[in-house]
């Protein structure tokens, strides 16, 4: 059998190893600034969803200003942010208050033959009556001995609300300077390659507004028919539960799914009848939306397939948690419209 000799230049060694020392550190680096990175990628997109309605502000304000017109912006968004969360977080907290305080009796209700239905039915069929007390008693005193972590856990409370802070003044920066900074950018494009990639980047930049408006579209109707649902059925506190769905809907495929598993569980508390009903209701939504309001929303907007959608949004959960599966769909398509057009100008040198 002959042999192969393969002859590798120190140099050629060298290179390898100094690519994958870079790329090691480049990755060491990018980790460490993780949240550095998510607060200025989400003040980035921020800004341009509140780019629109500032221009048309800004062009009505006197003297044009962005600063009035972006400050006009911002009192409208924070009205509303407040209006949210002064109409969400007390009854939240009211609520999770009372789920404490009533966890044995609705235990006890659930194996009740008259309350529960099947779920009592399996307490007496498989004898497990002591271990539904056991449930109860641990349950409550885990929930009752939350307020430990809940203390512990103020420092990131406060970490939350200056990176929040941190987001505002950013992306008020950015949407007050952005135009001088973009003029100063284009300025060292050669003017051969100006037009294109001017074109370019305003087909990303059309993508990804579309895409931040038509999600906040869509978690709004999630919000507000789920809040419609929740008052038939009778489940306490509809609002403060209509504006977890609407952050919950914000995750584009799985998001309303994870918003009503929250729901059914609260409901569960309140009667089986009561979870069921809502659990059909999610269900019946969850098809309406899938199949008629996201891809009549996002269908101009994004152009790439459920398949792509979906495998950003795992990888974007995994590697960001729910904001990594927000802006990984916009990613993606802004990555499937510079392939594109890589593959195209490729195809152009090659026939000229």
């Amino acid at each position: 059998m002959p042999r192969v000799k393969v002859d590798i230049e120190t140099r050629t060694i060298i290179r390898v190893i100094a690519v994958v020392l870079i790329a090691w550190l480049g990755a060491a680096a990018l980790y460490h600034l993780r949240g550095v990175l998510a607060i200025l990628i989400l003040s980035f997109f921020l800004s341009l969803a509140l780019n629109p309605p500032v221009n048309y502000l800004a062009k009505r304000v006197p003297g044009g200003s962005r600063a009035l017109a972006t400050g006009l912006s911002y009192v409208i968004v924070l009205s509303g942010l407040g209006l949210f969360f002064a109409n969400t977080v007390p009854p939240l907290i009211r609520e999770t208050q009372n789920l404490i305080q009533t966890v044995p009796q609705r235990i006890e209700q659930l194996r009740d033959s008259n309350q529960g239905g099947v779920i009592a039915d399996a307490i007496n069929q498989y004898d497990l009556t002591d271990e539904a007390e056991d449930l109860a008693k641990n349950l409550t005193g885990k929930l009752g001995d939350a307020g430990g972590p809940l203390l512990t856990g103020l420092g990131k409370v406060s970490s939350s609300i200056v990176a929040f802070v941190t987001v505002l003044v950013l992306t008020f920066l950015m949407l007050v300077e952005g135009p001088q900074w973009m003029k100063l950018f284009w300025s060292y494009v050669p003017k051969s390659r100006r037009a294109h990639h001017q074109a370019l980047a305003l087909r990303m930049h059309n993508t990804v507004t579309s895409y931040v408006n038509g999600q906040l579209l869509i978690a709004s109707i999630a919000g507000l028919t789920s809040l419609v649902a929740m008052v038939i059925v009778g489940i306490p506190n509809p609002i403060a539960l209509a504006g977890v769905i609407s952050l919950t809907a914000l995750l584009p495929l799985i998001g309303a799914t994870l918003g009503a598993i929250i729901i059914v569980i609260v409901a569960l508390f309140q009667s089986v009848g009561q979870a069921i009903l809502m659990l059909v209701f999610f269900v019946v939504y969850q098809q309406i939306e899938n199949n008629a309001i996201q891809p009549y929303v996002q269908s101009r907007a994004l152009e790439i397939s459920p398949l792509l959608v979906l495998v950003a949004v795992i990888v974007g959960v995994t590697l960001g948690g729910l904001l990594g599966g927000f802006l990984a769909i916009p990613a993606a398509a802004c990555a499937r419209i510079l392939l594109m057009d890589y593959i195209e100008q490729r195809n152009q040198l090659k026939t000229a």
